[in-house]
Order: C-alpha cells, then sequence, then structure tokens
C-alpha cells in the first residue's frame, strides 16, 4: 500500500530524471562546441604534461567528477586498490578503511548496522557512495566487486550534496573490459571461515563485453564465540561500445546477509570492562539480515576529446531486519556501577531496540565535461543535476522490558548468550520520504603551466516528509504527528593550485557541507524546524611524484569547523538548537607507490585536534571530539623477492581517545600487525597466507556511549590466520 501510494509521482519523477540528462547536454553542449577544436588542442597539450595517476580503478571519480585527475585534484585523497584488498585478504570495505589514516569506526545502538566510520572527526556514516552515487546506510558494504575504494577528505558538497563533513568514501565497482579475465579465490581461515569468489569478464565482439562476480562467505571472528557472518552476493554487468564515443553500461548487484552480530562488551567506570574479549553480552538469538538490489544505467557520449556528457540512473532497493540485545545498565535498576562495584557482583541489563525496514533510492546523475579556451586562458568545466526519490518505512518492535518477555540480566563475569527473549508486535511505522534537486558548476582556469584557479557552486533543495503510524494501542499521540521540512542550501568551493614542475603542486582550497534536519532520513519533532547544519574547511596541501611516477607523496594542513551544531536546547530539555561549534584542525601525510620495481609501499599519517568550542552542555566544552585519535598511523609494504615469491607486513596504530565528548568513558591507544606471504606457481595460481593481528592484541575499535548506563565497545579480532588460492587466467 505505501509503495502504491507514490507510484505515479514515482514514474512522473523517473521520467523527469531521464530527460534530466537530454536536457542538460542540450543545453551545454552547443554553448561550447564553438570552442571545441581549441579545447582539443588544450586537452592534447594538459594530457601531455600530466602526471601519471599512481592508483586508480578501471572506472573512477576522475572521470566525470574529478577530470583533472585524483593526483591534481586540490583535495587529499585515498585510493586502496583491488591489488591492496587481495594482498590483505580484505573482503570487507570498513576493514579496507584501515589503510586510511583519520579513520575510526564507530558502533550503532543495540549493535552495528553498515558501516559505521568517522572521517576526520566527524561521522560519515551516511557519506558512503557506489560509483557516485550515495549508498543507502543499511548494510556491511562487501568488497568482491570493487575494483577500488576512494576516500575524499573534507567537505565535498560541490559535488556530493549533503553530508560529507569529514569527507565520502566512494566505492569503484569493477566494469566490463576488453581484455578477458577468468579468475576464482578459495579462502579458508582460522576463524572458521570458507570464503569463494568468482571474477569473469567475456569481451563480446570488437567493442562489448560482460563481467560477473559472485562471492559466498561463512565465517565466525576470532575470539568473538557468539558472532556469526554469512552472505552471498552476485553483481553481472554488460558494457556496449567499449572505446568508442558511444557507451552504454548495465550493471546489477544483490547482496544478502544473515549475521549473528557483535554487541560488544560494556564499559565499567568509564573504560571497556576488564573481562576476557571473548565475553558475550547478546544472545544467540541476535540477528542481522539485510536484502540489497541495486541496478544502474549508465550511458556515455564523447563529442570529442574536449566534451562528453554521461547520464547515470539507478534504483537501489535495500531490506533489512535486526534483532539486538545490548548492554544496558538503566535495565538492572538505573545506575551503572559504581567504582567499588565488584566485578562479580555487577548485572548486566540489555536493550532490545529492533527493527526491521525497506528503502528505496532512486537517483539520477547527469554531467558535462568540457574543456575549451577563451582567450589566452584554458578551462576545464564540469556541469551537473541531480534529482532523487528515498523513501524509508521502517517498523520499530515494542522493548520488551518491564513486560513478561523481558530479556533477563546476566552476570557480567558469566554472561549467558542462551537466556529466553522475545520481541513484541510492531510498535510503530516510520515512513520518510525525501525528495532532492541539485544542480552545480565547476569550472577550472589553467593559467598557463603554473597556476590553477577553481571556482564552483552546488544548488541542493532536500524536502522531508514523515509520516508516523500506531500499530499498537498506547503510542503516544505526541510521537504520531506528520512533519515536514524543506531546505534550500547553496555550496561553494574554490582553490588555488601552484604546479612548480610537472611532477609537483601545491594548493589551497576552501569547501562547504551541509547536513540537513532530516539527513539518513531521521526527522522527527526535535530536528523539524531546524536548519541545516552547516561546515567550511580550509587546507593548505602539497603533491608531488617521484622516481619516474612510481611513488606518490602527500601532505596536508587543514581546519574543518562547524559552527551550529545540534545541542540541546537549555530551556526546553526535549528540543534542540543549532549552538553548538566544533573544530578539528589537523596534519596528513601520505605516501604510496614503488620504492623499486620490487618494493611497494602504502603509508600515512593523521594528526587531529578535534574539540568542542561552543555547546550547551558545559561538561563537554574545551572536550576532545568523541572517537577522534590526536595520532593515527596506518602501514603495509610487499617486497617481491623473486618470481614466484613475496612478503608483505603492515600495521595500525590508533591513539587514546574517547568515545563521549565529555571524556568519561576512554579508549587505550593499540598497534596491530599484519603479514602476508604468497607464493605463484606458473603466473595463473597463486596461494597465499595472512596472519592478521600476528600479536594477538587487544584492540578496542568500534564504539557507542550514550551514557554511563548505555554503552558498548567492540574488539577487534583475535590471531587469525587465512589460506587463500586464488586462480587467474
Amino acid at each position: 500500500m505505501i509503495m502504491m501510494g507514490g507510484c505515479k509521482k514515482g514514474n512522473y519523477m523517473s521520467i523527469r530524471f531521464l530527460m534530466s540528462g537530454i536536457l542538460l547536454g542540450g543545453a551545454l553542449v552547443p554553448s561550447i562546441a564553438s570552442a571545441q577544436q581549441p579545447a582539443e588542442d588544450a586537452a592534447n597539450t594538459t594530457d601531455a604534461n600530466a602526471s601519471p595517476i599512481i592508483v586508480t580503478g578501471v572506472r573512477s571519480l576522475t572521470v566525470d567528477k574529478i577530470p583533472e585527475g585524483i593526483a591534481h585534484a586540490p583535495q587529499s585523497i585515498t585510493v586502496i586498490s583491488h591489488e591492496l584488498l587481495e594482498q590483505q585478504a580484505t573482503s570487507r570495505v570498513q576493514d579496507a578503511l584501515k589503510n586510511v589514516p583519520g579513520i575510526t569506526f564507530n558502533a550503532g545502538e543495540g549493535g552495528a548496522r553498515g558501516d559505521t566510520v568517522n572521517l576526520r572527526g566527524f561521522p560519515a556514516f551516511n557519506d558512503f557512495f557506489l560509483d557516485g552515487i550515495r549508498d543507502a546506510a543499511i548494510y556491511s558494504r562487501d568488497s568482491f566487486n570493487l575494483e577500488s575504494i576512494e576516500v575524499l577528505k573534507g567537505p565535498s558538497a560541490v559535488l556530493f550534496g549533503r553530508g560529507s563533513t569529514g569527507g565520502v568514501v566512494n566505492q569503484v565497482s569493477k566494469a566490463p573490459t576488453l581484455t578477458p579475465l577468468y579468475a576464482a579465490t578459495l579462502v579458508g581461515g582460522t576463524n572458521n571461515e570458507v570464503r569463494a569468489t568468482a571474477d569473469i569478464d567475456q569481451p563480446i565482439g570488437s567493442n562489448a563485453a560482460i563481467r560477473i562476480n559472485a562471492m559466498g562467505e561463512h565465517s565466525e571472528v576470532a575470539d568473538r564465540d557468539l558472532v556469526r557472518n554469512r552472505r552471498w552476493g552476485i553483481a553481472p554487468s554488460i558494457s556496449v561500445g567499449i572505446g568508442g564515443p558511444d557507451t552504454l553500461t548495465i550493471e546489477y548487484l544483490h547482496q544478502e546477509e544473515n549475521d549473528i552480530p557483535d554487541v560488544g562488551i560494556p564499559f565499567v567506570n568509564g573504560r571497556p570492562a576488564n573481562v576476557s574479549r571473548n565475553f558475550d553480552y547478546g544472545l544467540a538469538t541476535d540477528r542481522f539480515k539485510s536484502n540489497v538490489d541495486i541496478a544502474t544505467g549508465r550511458y556515455r557520449h564523447e563529442f570529442s576529446n574536449a566534451i562528453s556528457i554521461s547520464n547515470t540512473l539507478r534504483y537501489a532497493d535495500y531490506h533489512f531486519f535486526d534483532r539486538f540485545n545490548g548492554p544496558n545498565f538503566g535495565y538492572v535498576g538505573g545506575n551503572a556501577p559504581g567504582p567499588t562495584t565488584p566485578l562479580d557482583q555487577i548485572l548486566v541489563g540489555r536493550d532490545t531496540p529492533s527493527s526491521s525496514g525497506h528503502r528505496t533510492n532512486l537517483t539520477n546523475q547527469a554531467d558535462v565535461t568540457a574543456n575549451f579556451v577563451t582567450g589566452p586562458i584554458s578551462h576545464t568545466l564540469i556541469a551537473g543535476a541531480e534529482f532523487g526519490r528515498e523513501r524509508d518505512n521502517t517498523i520499530r518492535y515494542v522493548n520488551p522490558f518491564g513486560a513478561a518477555g523481558e530479556t533477563p540480566a546476566t552476570p557480567l563475569l558469566a554472561p549467558n548468550p542462551y537466556e529466553m527473549s522475545q520481541i513484541e508486535p510492531g510498535k510503530s511505522r516510520a515512513v520518510t520520504t525525501a525528495f532532492s534537486e541539485a544542480a552545480y558548476i565547476i569550472d577550472t582556469v589553467h593559467l598557463g603551466q603554473l597556476f590553477d584557479l577553481t571556482g564552483g557552486v552546488r544548488f541542493d533543495r532536500f524536502a522531508a516528509h514523515y509520516r508516523p503510524q500506531a500499530l499498537v494501542a498506547g503510542v503516544s499521540a505526541a510521537s504520531l504527528v506528520p512533519l515536514d521540512h524543506v531546505d534550500n542550501v547553496w555550496s561553494p568551493r574554490a582553490s588555488i593550485v601552484f604546479n612548480p614542475s610537472a611532477h609537483q603542486r601545491i594548493y589551497f582550497s576552501y569547501g562547504t557541507s551541509f547536513d540537513p534536519s532530516a539527513e539518513a532520513l531521521s526527522l522527527n519533532a526535535k530536528t523539524a524546524n531546524l536548519g541545516p547544519v552547516k561546515a567550511k574547511s580550509f587546507e593548505l596541501g602539497a603533491k608531488a611524484d617521484w622516481l619516474g611516477g612510481r611513488i606518490a607523496t602527500t601532505a596536508a594542513l587543514f581546519r574543518t569547523e562547524i559552527d551550529n551544531a545540534q545541542v540541546t536546547d537549555p530551556d526546553h530539555p526535549t528540543a534542540l538548537v543549532l549552538a553548538g561549534n566544533q573544530r578539528v584542525d589537523g596534519v596528513e601525510l601520505g605516501v604510496t607507490g614503488h620504492l623499486t620495481d620490487k618494493w611497494e609501499i602504502t603509508a600515512g599519517y593523521t594528526y587531529l585536534d578535534g574539540k568542542t568550542l561552543a555547546s550547551t552542555n558545559q561538561a563537554t566544552v574545551g572536550k576532545r571530539l568523541a572517537n577522534t585519535a590526536r595520532n593515527a598511523v596506518n602501514l603495509w609494504t610487499e617486497y617481491e623477492f623473486t618470481e614466484h615469491f613475496e612478503l608483505g607486513v603492515g600495521g595500525n596504530y590508533l591513539g587514546k581517545r574517547y568515545s563521549d565528548f565529555a571524556e568519561q568513558a576512554v579508549l587505550p591507544s593499540y598497534v596491530i600487525v599484519d603479514a602476508m606471504g604468497a607464493w605463484s606457481a606458473n603466473g595463473h595460481l597463486t596461494l597465499r597466507v595472512n596472519v592478521n593481528n600476528i600479536f594477538n592484541k587487544l584492540a578496542w575499535q568500534n564504539s557507542y556511549y550514550a551514557s554511563a548506563e548505555e554503552n558498548h565497545v567492540i574488539p577487534a579480532p583475535g590471531r587469525t590466520a587465512l589460506f587463500t588460492a586464488a586462480i587467474k587466467y
């Protein structure tokens, strides 16, 4: 019934989406066609002098969003290649992000749903994209169909729209090519992991190809006795017109998961409880399930080397169900244990914030890229329009505490995961529908070989409509009030790049971002009357290529600031106001590439000084931002000793951080070291061994802290060995 209510409007919007690309191309192309030939000459000159991009995928944001290439973009960008994912035997996007300094991991209420990260000190839960289009934060993303992962640091609203205060994570899908590929892997692990993947890339004639990627996995987590992961996925795609002026690509992604989630270990007196890390405070009947289907059509036309248009239409369908029993001291007397309470006398209550839902996203993006000349000045111009409809239909179940179905509390030192629990019938349904419309234009002016000036602006209109419905008696009338909200936001961006040589770039950039009150389709009575939270960022950086382009180095100083963060209204404690101020000052260093033909390295360092400068909660003023470590280091290096044998080693350091804004819950620093050894038999068969967390260190990774009563932290997996057999033709 809910879908029927939006059918006519949805059909109308689909037609409008398809027309947007045609209209945009028709409007912009004639106006610059007269400059086409000079632009081609300018483009050829630029290409001849450009430094090579060290790491990139077959398809990348550089095609439409950053035509000058990642190496020349006035922004810190980290690219995690498919080869690095293979070397590290990484199967999850969140695990791959350990290669990005400045990222920490959060946990959700009662347990994690999706990939929950902080980027440069700010939450980026809703800032994941798939091939440049927003990907809903509903599921745990697998890497089986990814060519690379691009992490753009700092506000990027001019390119991506809402969100992106700390940056965005863009997943780049594998695309059909004209090079045949037949590959498969089989993985077994000491964590009872069995995983298989297949990658088939088959050309059809001279300009078309099909590609199919598939994955299946059953695994557990070392030293987390209850946690289990089951998932499978398939991703077919076809491209026609490869290498020609007109390319049409149709893609489909299906992924399912059925997991027993990790609800972690509670904090006791401001630190993770001093218990064995294999203790589980959830139940064996806990579940997180998701079912994701994403269909994409992408058309690209190149009028010449100077002018191209593209249009992408996507429909994404996400189903989820979560049932958690997370630790919560509020259900055992209402208070957290005191500092003198013996551990053997502490009981841990269990909260059950369970829900199920259905999310659909319909998005159309149209982009134009043009290189042209006006007098002595050459330009690279990109412009685009985006239209979207997002609908979330979520049912929240009755929390059974206080009723006959209450989940019993469990001793801190002897948790029982086999207690009986139940979920009462659905309590309420919330249907939130959001419509987004946006247009942007960015012009980069090339002043000879020395300077590039970029200016751009984007306009976003984001309208959200919240319609609640009670499913049982007793739901308060105040929670059933329909809500509507519209945000209209301009997002500017500017930068200057100095190119002292073809292999060196120094830049200064300014960018903005905004989070509407209905971000993540979470409109409620507290936020319905609030404007968007806005951020601004300044970055001074340098990029250079060395050793003939084999090595790329980056360095950046940056400041990101929110001057109207949401905080509790001191006069009305149940309401929010835009009166907070948060700021992060930071330094980032990076190196990636080949030191020699046989020696490869990826490394990074980030220093983050994140603080709350103003808030109605004085306990947080002057304190560090939640889950933001001052120092973080990542390293991975691999050496090919012979044609058939290679070794790799790396690790991560994360400094001390606090799980909350008042510095009440501390997480100690940690170092995790991983290693890899691989032997290639004949160029087709590779046997690989990965040992993660070699020294079996206790490292607290994902954390959630709402109060001393409601909180938990999830430890990193213990020592794990993975054995991979990979075949490729």
